[in-house]
């Protein structure tokens, strides 16, 4: 599996853990994992679900980084322990934006 694949699998895992049923199939490029990165962010923010993702060296998410911090094991956790609420708010606030950044827009 590559860095990208992983980038997609960690997308449609956090979208799992919201109870959405959406699925990511754009391109996983450095704006998606920067906009992602956002994503987690927000969401540690009003749950604490994702209290044990590091914060991101130099400050954005990077493809390296989401690849190695979402785990399969990881990915299984978060679709368990997601406060929904949080995480669908999330995810629809920046939804667009996620699908306009894997277009390389």
């Amino acid at each position: 599996m590559t860095e990208q694949d992983k980038v997609k699998a960690a997308i449609n895992s956090f979208y799992k853990g919201a109870g959405l049923n959406l699925t990511f199939k754009g391109e996983a490029n450095p704006k998606v994992a920067e906009i992602f990165g956002e994503m987690v962010q927000k969401t540690k923010e009003c749950t604490e679900a994702l209290n044990w993702v590091p914060e991101p060296t130099g400050g954005k998410a990077s493809i390296s980084w989401i690849a190695k911090n979402f785990t399969q094991s990881v990915l299984a956790q978060l679709e368990q322990k997601q406060s929904l609420s949080c995480a669908k708010s999330v995810i629809w606030g920046y939804r667009r934006h996620l699908q306009v950044a894997a277009l390389g827009i």
